[in-house]
């Protein structure tokens, strides 16, 4: 347990310097998000303290929500959109896809099964709900990301193989869709590139067959046995309206 805490203090240095590399951009999502990363790496190290000693229940409930707080899941999730609104293209798109997975596997192995199953519908709700308003695409894709991490945390609690495929073809979907964005700040915005490679990332996200990401999503459902798809599913419909 101590190893995963230091590997991911060590992601986080790195990621930090990513976030701002050249000194240009706002100072504020890299000192928000090591400030959250921060805390939550101090409640983790106090829960895996308390369980060496024994206070097995203690330990647990703050390894818990150190690793909640890390992976910026619900209830503890607060902090994503403002995040993200402000940091790079790059940056958020490794926010939402690459810093998740440690967090995510790390939640499945110490989480009750109905704990899990908990966080996973109330994801959904609020990624569905929470992009309705926006007009940021950042914040959207923040939104986004919590339907999706939810499908993927579903993925996870049967299966590492069907997390990692949904996994990878969400990073692929959120780089392609970033990508093309990116593009759209440097040239016109008629670009056929950026264009084509937004437009494809936006289908997979979507989840609209026969794109990659309606595959995963069958995938996981094929998979899953338990009743909370049913949100995941309406999380997904909902979240197609932005």
């Amino acid at each position: 347990l101590v190893g995963v805490w230091l590997g991911m203090e060590l992601n986080l240095y790195g990621f930090l310097v990513i976030m701002n590399p050249d000194g240009h951009y706002i100072p504020e999502p890299c000192v928000k998000y090591f400030v959250v990363q921060s805390t939550g790496s101090i409640l983790m190290l106090g829960g895996f303290v308390l369980l060496m000693q024994q206070f097995v229940a203690g330990g647990l409930m703050m390894s818990v929500v150190g690793t909640v707080l890390k992976s910026g899941i619900s209830p503890l999730h607060s902090w994503v959109p403002s995040t993200i609104k402000n940091s790079s293209w790059l940056a958020s798109g490794l926010m939402l896809t690459w810093q998740k997975v440690a967090p995510l596997i790390l939640l499945s192995m110490i989480m009750p099964l109905g704990g899990m199953w908990m966080v996973i519908g109330l994801m959904a709700m609020i990624g569905a709900v929470g992009g309705l308003n926006q007009n940021s695409v950042r914040i959207m894709s923040a939104y986004s990301s919590f339907v999706h991490t939810s499908w993927m945390l579903l993925g996870l609690t049967w299966s590492t193989v069907v997390f990692m495929s949904y996994f990878l073809v969400y990073s692929m979907s959120v780089g392609l869709f970033f990508y093309g964005c990116s593009l759209m700040n440097k040239l016109s915005m008629m670009s056929q590139l950026s264009g084509a490679a937004s437009g494809m990332g936006l289908m997979m996200l979507m989840g609209m067959p026969p794109f990659l990401g309606f595959l995963a999503k069958v995938l996981v459902f094929l998979m899953s046995s338990s009743a909370i798809i049913v949100l995941c599913i309406m999380g997904s419909v909902i979240s197609l309206k932005y």
